[in-house]
């Protein structure tokens, strides 16, 4: 590979990753505890509170050691 902005052909490659955590809103809580209070499922409902959504993204991308430049890698 040979970099777009000075030519140099000194490139390495790194894998990065973009991690996204998605957690429960105010109106969701609220709607546990609820439930919880006139269930009284409170053993059911601690692992549902608890949880959250983790969403993560890989991509490589090339660095120029020369002049710093990145791109990404398909």
């Amino acid at each position: 590979m040979v970099c777009s902005r000075c030519g140099s052909n000194n490139i390495t490659f790194q894998a990065i990753t973009e991690v996204k955590t998605k957690r429960r809103g105010c109106i969701g809580w609220f709607f546990w505890i609820l439930l919880a209070i006139c269930t009284f499922g409170l053993i059911l409902i601690i692992p549902l509170l608890t949880n959250s959504k983790v969403k993560s993204r890989t991509h490589t991308e090339a660095i120029c050691q020369n002049c710093g430049n990145r791109w990404r890698v398909n």
